[in-house]
């Protein structure tokens, strides 16, 4: 045992901090995903007030301003810091539009993640959130060395659905009552994985 970690009095030995992970941007075409701003946080308030985004996700509802500048300003970056998550902004390479959000999270020293999205309303149907997760997750499986990605959603998210599909997710099989939603109450979800040895989508 290391001699700078001492077992509590309950006999538990307590993890050393994961080192934080340094934000990337990445290029996919047309869209660029880089980290979150502080001057996001009304294109992200904005945006989380679209019904289906409150719907499916976690985000609070309802969604107000300070939600989106804590977000911004402290949730996203924190995230980063402890090496648990990758929230990453998806805007317009040219605009900078914000078109989508995507994350590897719950990431665990044995390589697993999960990975998690939304898009807006006025670029849904484009392909655009899979492209964006396409790169992360070959950022994911390659830069990270992850070798597990799980997808979850809500039974009846078929948007969600054919997102995993697309990106090669098999389906596992349904979890009762495993998922909470911004409404804070549980849902049935479907679960899905990609491992870093399946064949490309």
């Amino acid at each position: 045992m290391r001699p700078d970690i001492r077992p509590d009095r309950h006999g538990a030995v307590p993890l050393p901090a994961r080192p934080p992970l340094e934000p990337v941007e990445i290029t996919a075409g047309a869209l660029h995903l880089r980290p979150w701003r502080t001057t996001d946080a009304g294109a992200m308030f904005s945006a989380c007030q679209d019904p289906e985004i409150q719907r499916w996700t976690q985000v609070p509802a309802p969604y107000t301003r300070e939600h989106a500048e804590d977000f911004v300003g402290r949730q996203a970056r924190a995230a980063w810091a402890a090496a648990t998550s990758t929230p990453l902004a998806v805007v317009d390479a040219t605009t900078e539009a914000l078109l989508a959000s995507v994350s590897l999270q719950s990431m665990t020293d044995e390589g697993d993640a999960e990975i998690a999205f939304w898009c807006v309303p006025e670029a849904r149907g484009q392909g655009v959130t899979t492209r964006a997760a396409a790169a992360l997750l070959r950022w994911g499986f390659g830069a990270l060395g992850l070798e597990r990605v799980e997808w979850r959603a809500a039974v009846g998210n078929h948007g969600s659905l054919r997102v995993a599909q697309k990106l090669g997710f098999s389906l596992d099989g349904t979890l009762r009552h495993a998922i909470v939603l911004g409404d804070g109450a549980r849902h049935d979800c479907w679960v899905g994985s990609r491992l870093a040895t399946d064949p490309p989508a």
